[in-house]
């Protein structure tokens, strides 16, 4: 069983870096929109400004959605962990 657990928190502990590498990509996407829609305001180019809009929007929402993942992963983790390890009552 101790196995086992290793190999399930192993395979999560793979899944979340993969998950903050994607956070960070979407954070760049977010930075790099603003940048942008403040180019495109000063140079009055009104479809790049539509467009950055709806890429940081995007870009908003996915960081949004995998916040919301990675709290899962934590919550399923620590129930992984607690159900595996019970603790045992001594009787008198």
């Amino acid at each position: 069983m101790h196995g086992r657990l290793h190999l399930i928190l192993a395979c999560q502990f793979i899944k979340m870096k993969k998950q903050i590498a994607l956070n960070t990509f979407y954070t760049l996407g977010i930075v790099i929109s603003v940048i942008g829609l403040k180019w495109a305001f000063q140079n009055a180019n009104y479809p790049v400004v539509a467009l950055l809009i709806a890429t940081g929007l995007f870009f908003i929402y996915l960081k949004i959605k995998i916040v919301k993942e990675v709290r899962a992963g934590i919550k399923e983790k620590q129930n992984i962990v607690n159900n595996s390890s019970p603790v045992k009552e001594e009787t008198n």
